[in-house]
């Protein structure tokens, strides 16, 4: 009879603490699954603007093949307005500025490529805009802008990054600085790339003294 007693006690207890508890038991639920399905059409939108930016860029890859630049520019505003959290915004805007650049348009470059080392959500492809923004400073006779833009650690581009501004230095009529950036730059290049132009720019200067 004990054993009865307490089974049935046992019910009753359950039922006390279910009827307690069973609300937040039930809103837990329901939050649960409301995350679960949250992150998945999260997920579904996200592959649908890749998707639908992946599409636009291809677009803009054919129309600047086919010198539509006008058509080209348009997609890659698309991208950079509506599709900026993408790595085909930064990609757009690069290819856009290249254009600009054959066609003599330097101010439009610099335009589209400070907005990806501003904006770009990849770090290889903001550095790779900030060392063609430096060249494009260069060419516009703003040196000492594009040096500011030289400076710090680059990650894979810090040989580039060195060689340019040995360049730069050496227009400047600055051999010592200049010789000193291109032995950094051959530091930085990865084993097994080719680096006979840069050595040979190093080679030219075999005559500066070091400071």
């Amino acid at each position: 009879m004990a054993n009865h007693y307490e089974d049935e006690a046992e019910v009753e207890n359950l039922k006390r603490w279910w009827n307690e508890n069973w609300k937040s038991l039930a809103a837990g639920l329901v939050i649960g699954l409301l995350g679960i399905f949250g992150y998945q059409g999260y997920q579904r939108h996200q592959q649908s603007v890749s998707e639908q930016a992946s599409q636009i860029y291809e677009d803009l890859k054919a129309a600047a093949s086919a010198s539509k630049n006008d058509e080209a520019a348009a997609l890659g505003d698309r991208l950079v307005k509506d599709f900026s959290g993408t790595p085909y915004a930064s990609g757009a805007a690069l290819r856009l500025a290249e254009l600009a650049v054959n066609q003599s348009k330097l101010d439009e470059a610099v335009t589209r490529l400070q907005w990806v080392a501003d904006h770009g959500k990849d770090d290889g492809l903001r550095d790779l805009a900030k060392l063609r923004l430096a060249r494009v400073l260069w060419q516009q006779q703003k040196a000492g802008d594009a040096l500011k833009l030289l400076d710090g650690d680059h990650g894979a581009y810090n040989a580039l990054f060195a060689e340019l501004r040995g360049d730069i230095k050496l227009s400047a009529g600055d051999r010592v600085a200049a010789r000193a950036a291109y032995e950094e730059a051959v530091k930085d290049t990865p084993a097994g790339a080719n680096t006979v132009g840069l050595q040979r720019k190093l080679d030219d200067l075999a005559d500066v003294v070091k400071s």
